[in-house]
């Protein structure tokens, strides 16, 4: 019983949302007019908040006739408001289309063709070249202005001009183009040479320069333009442009800087290719920033340039080579470019130190290896007069002084010593104990540098590491006779150098002199003198070929030559080398120092 009553609310319950659904369906096509209006009026335009026709400015007319439509009116055209001016023509009532038209008529081409720009530089008068300029316009964005105002209503501005303008950057162009010519830096006085004789630099004269106002004439050119004055002058206003340094400055300012001197020996050949450096590097001009490089100055050093063969450093040994000796006029430059305070941009020490100056100080060069370079890192020019007399070679700078009276020195510090040995080595086809120096000795050395700056009183200020050196180890080699008299071979003690004879060897029994007095026999029962024969030095016992090929392989190639060492002095130490004869051999490549 339950169950039915369940059953009979629910079906109530269905039935009464039907009828509720189906009422406002109902509405819902009588609001949208689904069933037709028949004579009723339709809804005005205006009591619809969402109609289109409005939005457009559209009106909508209403008819009691069924058959009627809504019908729009066509968009009223644009026309000005009363009172409107552009450059000068009344726009009162004009379309948009009429004013654009009549007005770009009446414009014209840009005013490039009327432009003519005279510049006055001082007194003379310059007729400029106006094809670099370009001109826009700006009617099109006054009439769209003028519009916008008329159809706010705006009756406070209601003229409008249109302006031609100058492109700015045409202008620049403009004036550059027609006035650069009259712009001159200044001539700065030039040292175009050294006069070796009076020790004077020839010094070329100064000129002065113009500077012109190039903003002040871009100005002045675009303000005439743009107000329409297409005719017009320019005054251009210049400045004189003084040097900063003029030929009476320069000879009064540059003067010698720094100076070195060094003895050189007595050898004729070695002051030979010195003299020739010195003589080609005397008078040498160097302008601010300018490198030298002494290989590519001076050049190869052959006979065709007239170097002779001197003694110069090669492996340890002191050899003969075309140049040899030129590496102390180097040092000289070394010296006075470094008192001078110049850039030093390459230097190379030798093989073993040099007597003309303190060691840690000496600069080698050789063509193909070591190589020597420095930049005039002054604000001035410089030169070089160097020379060669009475067995003494000279460099010196000149150019701008050191700054208040200061002077600068090259010193040399030794900071190690490692002593060398003797090297002892047989040569059988040199006589019993004879001996030869094949290389001298020379120790170990670690050195440095220092530029040491001085006041005008002479008083240390300061002292700057400079390059340092180091020179390798050349033990001192010995070549000792091992060949006795009579042919025998001896040994050799390589440590001590003492020859050893063979075991067994007896030494020959000396041959007395026939002419030696002690060996006169004066007893009268002696046997007749003129019997008598003097017996000849045994000869030497015939060697196998084999035997003779193994000594001359042995033999060295150079022969013993009288050392070339050198005495010198230099500004700041003396010194000797050693007086070891040396061998003879022929000049070498790249690794040959002098």
């Amino acid at each position: 019983m339950r169950k039915q009553n369940d059953n009979r609310g629910r079906l109530i319950l269905t039935g009464v949302l039907s009828l509720i659904a189906f009422a406002l369906v109902l509405v819902l096509c009588f609001q949208h007019n689904v069933f037709g209006t028949g004579g009723e009026e339709p809804v005005s335009a205006q009591d619809s908040s969402d109609s289109d026709s409005t939005k457009a400015g559209q009106s909508v007319s209403s008819s009691t006739s069924d058959n009627d439509t809504v019908q729009p009116e066509p968009d009223k055209e644009f026309k000005f408001a009363s009172g409107y001016t552009i450059n000068g023509v009344d726009v009162s009532g004009k379309k948009l289309s009429e004013v654009q038209e009549a007005l770009i008529e009446a414009e014209g081409e840009d005013p490039k063709a009327k432009v003519k720009v005279t510049f006055m530089v001082g007194e003379e008068k310059v007729e400029a070249d106006t094809s670099s300029l370009l001109f826009d316009n700006n009617l099109t964005q006054i009439i769209s202005d003028a519009q916008k105002a008329s159809e706010a209503g705006d009756t406070g501005n209601t003229t409008y001009t249109s302006a031609w303008t100058v492109q700015p950057d045409s202008v620049d162009a403009f004036v550059h183009n027609n006035l650069d010519a009259f712009a001159k830096d200044p001539v700065e006085a030039y040292a175009s040479g050294f006069d070796t004789e009076n020790l004077v630099f020839i010094i070329e004269e100064s000129e002065n320069g113009t500077a012109v106002d190039f903003d002040k004439a871009e100005d002045l050119v675009a303000e005439a333009l743009n107000k329409g004055k297409y005719q017009v002058e320019v005054q251009v206003e210049t400045s004189v442009l003084e040097p900063k340094n003029t030929a009476e400055f320069m000879r009064g300012y540059l003067c010698k800087v720094s100076s070195t001197t060094s003895t050189t020996t007595s050898s004729s050949n070695r002051n030979t290719n010195i003299r020739l450096v010195c003589e080609k590097l005397n008078g040498l001009v160097l302008q601010p920033g300018e490198q030298f490089d002494f290989n590519k100055y001076i050049g190869q050093r052959t006979p065709e340039a007239g170097f002779k063969e001197a003694g110069g450093i090669y492996d340890g040994k002191l050899i003969q080579e075309y140049g040899g000796g030129i590496c102390q006029a180097n040092a000289m430059i070394y010296h006075s470019v470094t008192k001078a305070d110049l850039q030093v941009d390459s230097r190379t020490a030798h093989t073993w130190p040099s007597d003309y100056v303190e060691t840690g100080t000496d600069a080698t060069v050789s063509w193909g290896g070591p190589e020597f370079r420095f930049t005039n890192s002054s604000d001035y020019p410089i030169a070089l007069h160097a020379y060669y007399s009475n067995q003494k070679v000279t460099v010196e700078v000149y150019g701008r002084p050191l700054p208040d009276g200061m002077t600068i020195k090259l010193k040399g510090e030794i900071v190690s010593r490692t002593e060398a040995k003797v090297e002892y080595k047989a040569d059988s086809d040199m006589a019993l104990d004879e001996r030869v120096t094949e290389k001298s000795a020379h120790d170990s050395i670690k050195a440095k540098s220092y530029k040491v700056y001085y006041d005008a009183d002479g008083n240390e200020i300061k002292r700057e590491e400079y390059f340092s050196s180091s020179y390798p180890m050349i033990n001192k080699v010995v070549r000792v006779g091992t060949r006795a008299e009579d042919g025998t071979i001896f040994k050799l003690n390589k440590e001590t150098g003492e020859t050893i004879a063979p075991e067994g060897y007896v030494p020959p029994t000396p041959t007395p002199d026939p002419d030696d007095p002690e060996n006169i026999d004066d007893d009268d029962e002696g046997d007749d003198d003129e019997d008598a024969k003097p017996t000849k030095k045994p000869k030497k016992e015939k060697k196998d070929k084999q035997e003779e090929q193994e000594e001359q392989d042995e033999t060295p190639t150079s022969e013993p030559v009288e050392n070339a060492g050198e005495t010198g002095s230099g500004s700041e130490n003396e010194g000797n080398t050693e007086n070891d004869p040396l061998p003879v051999a022929e000049p070498v490549g790249p690794e040959n120092e002098d």
